[in-house]
Order: structure tokens, then sequence, then C-alpha cells
């Protein structure tokens, strides 16, 4: 008796077990979380550094020359969600079908119960070497337009669309405190530089450092510089490790660069504090422009590792680096020109070059120690056509 009592119980909780399995509610997220690492390994021949996957894009940059007719991604999603796509006016299952991407393709994630979907533009695009930038390119976010996005286009074809740029705006939008996408920290604005008579649309890019509220007092985080860079944006981090959340690089040089030129004008905020809030009289904020080159892969690996915000003015993999040190105040446009110094034990390797070892990153900031959150909110930094020049344009 004592043993059939024991296996009734057993039995009775399996059953418990079981309707607790049965009653958990389905997954509602509906992410590209990444792309298959054995689809990765496959294409490797093909492809140039990481794939950038985005809150709802994912760029691949693919080597020039290559054949984008036919090309089969294959994706991670959020546990039980599916993708599909639309073929000949159907919906099909899209996880590893092959398609045209010789201009970008969407495809719809499906939550796991049912109820949700997003839309991503996936985009395979060969290396192009960074131009002139002009910030002139920009929307706002596909997945709930709270803020702004830059991307850059070709000469030769506006449709053609190139996100290098990235900035903290998802970040911020965290906080609540974002109200219409102007107040967000980087911000399109008028009055940009004419260059040549240009008869475009003359936009800059604004970064303002602007107070987090409650919710960063709460995080020793109490302001938000605005920034931009060539490099990715991972919002999920933003709140624990907000500097590794920001990975900067990309794998776009082509040659040996030698100088970094554009147009800013600042003007810092009047009180500077730092994380704990406290007033620092004697402090005066700073804008900060600058571009490291640096070695795309870590020693003994093949992998490309971009630098962090705890790496990138400090890591021993900086081989060229072009800054503005003493920016100033300047209240009108003004141009600057940086050379690319060659950092202390480095040399530009050309057999480096021709393995696409090196990436480039270029970093504006309306407070220079805004990464640790030291600043004055209300600190405005202005930029306009930034330019690499490279050793073959001279």
């Amino acid at each position: 008796m004592k043993h059939l009592f024991t296996l009734l119980m057993v039995v009775a909780g399996l059953s418990t077990l079981t309707s607790c399995i049965k009653d958990e509610p389905l997954n509602a997220e509906c992410d590209i979380t990444g792309v298959d690492p054995q689809w990765l390994a496959d294409h490797a021949d093909l492809l140039i550094g990481n794939p950038r996957v985005e809150n709802n894009r994912v760029a691949f940059t693919i080597v020039t020359g290559s054949d984008r007719t036919q090309l089969d991604p294959r994706f991670q999603l959020t546990p039980g969600a599916t993708v599909t796509m639309t073929a000949d006016g159907r919906t099909v299952d899209a996880n590893g079908a092959v398609r045209d991407f010789s201009s970008p393709q969407t495809y719809t994630v499906h939550s796991e119960d049912g109820h949700w979907q997003k839309d991503y533009e996936v985009s395979f695009s060969p290396r192009k070497p960074i131009g002139r930038l002009s910030f002139g390119n920009y929307a706002l976010d596909a997945d709930k337009g709270r803020y702004y996005e830059w991307y850059e286009t070709d000469l030769d074809d506006a449709e053609a669309k190139h996100y290098y740029w990235a900035t903290g705006n998802a970040g911020y939008a965290i906080t609540g405190m974002g109200g219409t996408p102007d107040t967000y920290p980087s911000a399109p604005a008028a009055g940009g530089v004419d260059c040549e008579g240009s008869d475009r649309d003359q936009r800059c890019v604004r970064l303002e450092t602007r107070d987090t509220g409650s919710f960063g007092s709460g995080l020793k985080m109490p302001l938000a510089a605005g920034n931009i860079f060539i490099g990715e944006f991972r919002s999920a981090q933003a709140a624990v490790f907000p500097r590794k959340a920001t990975r900067f690089g990309l794998q776009l040089v082509t040659e040996e660069p030698v100088r970094l030129e554009g147009y800013y004008k600042y003007t810092p905020g009047e009180t500077f504090i730092d994380k704990y809030k406290t007033v620092h009289p004697e402090l005066r904020d700073m804008a900060d422009i600058y571009a490291v080159v640096y070695e795309a892969f870590a020693e003994g690996s093949t992998e490309f590792k971009p630098l962090d915000g705890d790496e990138v003015l400090s890591s021993d993999r900086i081989v060229l680096m072009a800054r503005i040190a003493d920016p100033g105040e300047p209240t009108e446009w003004t141009f600057f020109s940086e050379p690319f110094v060659l950092q202390k034990g480095k040399t530009f390797s050309e057999e480096t070059l021709r393995a696409n070892g090196y990436a480039i990153a270029i970093v504006c900031t309306s407070s220079r120690d805004g990464a640790y959150f030291n600043g004055a909110i209300g600190s405005v930094l202005y930029v306009d056509e930034l330019q690499v020049v490279w050793k073959g344009d001279e």
C-alpha cells in the first residue's frame, strides 16, 4: 500500500507539472536575433565583417563584384517565432529561401502566440569606401517612429542605402524622456554647410546632451550625450552595460587614410555634472570629433571584433587616429582637417589591407566624457560634410 501511495503521488506531481507546462503562455516576441552560424561559416568568402542585426534591419556587407541574385540567408529568431515572405502573391516560409538581393528584401517575423509580427529589411551591399558624409539622408526608425536614423547613398545610385551610422537614440528611448523625434540627443537640423552651391537639402546633424530624468539618475546615468558614429548600437545592453552597447567601426578601409575633414560648431551647456549629479564649476564641457583605424581581428582570430566604448580610444589594436585635440567653442561653421597619425609601435600594412583586416570608426559627440556620464546638459554640437581623404584621393 505504501508503494502504491507513493506511485499515485508521483503521477499526481507529473500531472501537475504537465498542466503547468500546458498553461505557460506562448511567446509574444517576434525578432530576428542573429544569423545562423553555419550559414555564416558557409559564406565566409562572400561576407566582410559581421552582419548588422538591428531592430528592424539586417545588413550584410559583401565583397565587391559578388553575385547577389541567389542568396538564401538563414536567421535565428526569438523562441517559437517564424519568418515569412511574399512570393507570387502567397505567404511562404522564408528562412533559407533563395532570393534576389540586387535590392533589399522584406521578411516578416511572426510571434509564437500569433498576435504580433514585425517586418525586417534585409540587404546585401558591396563594400564601398567612405566618401563625403553629408547627413542629408535620414528617416524615422521603422519600428515605432520615435527617433531618427541616418544612412548614406551612392553618388551613382540614390536608391542604394548604406547604414554605416549608429546613434544612442534607441538607448535614450528607454528613459521615457524622448518626446518628439527632434528632442532626442541626435537629430537632423536645418542650416547645414552649403558645399559649392549644391541644390540638395542643406541638412546637418545636431547632437545635444540631454537629461535622462529619474530613470537615468537612478542608474547613475543622469545625461545622454548626443552622438553619431560608424558602427552599431545594441540597445538591449544600454541600461546595464552602456559602453558595451556601442560597437565602433566597420570594415570599410580600402586604402590608407590620410585626413579626416569636415565642419562643426559648438556651444557647451552651462553646468558640468558627473554621474552622481555633482556639480563641477571648475570644469567645462567639450565636444569630440575623431576617427580611428584599427586591426579588425583580435590576435589569433579571423572574426571581426569591433571596439566598444571602453576601448575605442585606448585599444592596442588602433593603428591610426585623427582627432581634434581642442575643438574650442566656435559658434559659426568651422572647417577642420586632422591628419591620421600612426600610433606608437604600429605600421599600416598592405598585406593586412588586402585581407580586409582594418576597420574604421568615425565618432562625433556633444560631451567628450559623455560615455562615462560626465558633461553638461544642453551642450550642442553641429556637424556636417565629413570626409575621409584617402591616399588615392591625393
